[in-house]
């Protein structure tokens, strides 16, 4: 690759990964004509006051910002921990636990010069799916975030998918056979040892394939008339699918992965044969945050 290929690579790279942790906790600033996105107003809200009097002044045609935040801009304070004990902040602080732990996972690879054995075809397959899946949970995420119900749960069914297919494809050690494998025949072998991800699996179905009686989580009424309702917020419901669906990640990365890791923590190898931790520590992160959005007030 040209020197200059692998800058503009790096360059677009360090980019995405800007827009992804934008977009994963922002706040929107914006008038008729102008939008802006920062990240989450509270940690900074100087920097929140400064964007919203630009595009404030932008849209007025004033020439000068410090006129338009004095003339036009209230700076009110703002109870932080109300803001941040709001149903939505505490989804999406059980999101960013979320991919804490699936970064972690694939970060646990030793960075040794120790030589390991080769992968089977199963496990090289199984490690490529999952390492790619971290920006399938960004996508339901950002879906989940805009209120996209429905179209977050079809990606959250990908993704369970694709964990099961890792699940099953790790033991297999031909091409041929890893070829054979049936996505959406997976999950029954995975619900064996994780109910959950056959519950999942059932709920995420039924969710993505919208039938008449779906249509009425769209209507409601108001004022006597029927209203279309575009977007639902159900933080807890969302919460609840990504968390759980990071600790069946969790498992199946070392499942599959146990051979090249000096240490687990969802799963424990004895002879060759493995047991799924009743006790692993990211159960208790999931019941801490799926408490908090519970009784967090409604926004």
């Amino acid at each position: 690759m040209h020197s200059k290929d692998k800058t503009l690579l790096r360059f677009w790279s360090s980019t995405a990964e800007k827009v992804h942790n934008l977009l994963e906790d922002y706040e929107v600033l914006s008038t008729i004509l102008y939008t802006a996105l920062i990240p989450r107003y509270f940690a900074d809200r100087t920097l929140s006051e400064n964007v919203e009097a630009a595009v404030v002044a932008s849209s007025n045609g004033l020439a000068s910002i410090d006129y338009a935040k004095k003339r036009y801009c209230k700076s009110e304070p703002i109870d932080e921990a109300l803001v941040a004990s709001s149903e939505r902040i505490q989804y999406i602080e059980a999101y960013m636990s979320a991919k804490k732990y699936i970064l972690s996972m694939i970060s646990k690879f030793p960075d040794s010069d120790e030589k390991l054995p080769l992968p089977s075809n199963g496990v090289l397959g199984a490690s490529i799916v999952l390492d790619r899946l971290q920006y399938s949970f960004f996508s339901a995420h950002l879906l989940y975030t805009l209120g996209h119900r429905y179209e977050g749960h079809a990606v959250s069914r990908l993704i369970l998918e694709q964990i099961a297919w890792a699940h099953t494809a790790c033991r297999l050690e031909t091409v041929e056979d890893i070829k054979k494998i049936v996505t959406t025949k997976t999950i029954s072998k995975l619900k064996k040892t994780q109910p959950v991800a056959g519950q999942l699996y059932g709920f995420l179905s039924k969710k993505t394939h919208i039938d008449y009686k779906s249509h009425f989580d769209f209507l409601h009424f108001e004022n006597g008339k029927i209203v279309m309702k575009y977007t639902q917020n159900e933080f807890y419901e969302y919460a609840e699918i990504i968390l759980y669906l990071a600790d069946l990640y969790g498992i199946v990365w070392e499942i599959s992965q146990y051979e090249y890791l000096p240490e687990l923590e969802s799963i424990e190898v004895t002879n060759d044969s493995y047991f799924i931790k009743e006790d692993r520590p990211f159960l208790k992160i999931i019941n801490d945050h799926l408490n908090k959005i519970e009784f967090a007030p409604n926004e």
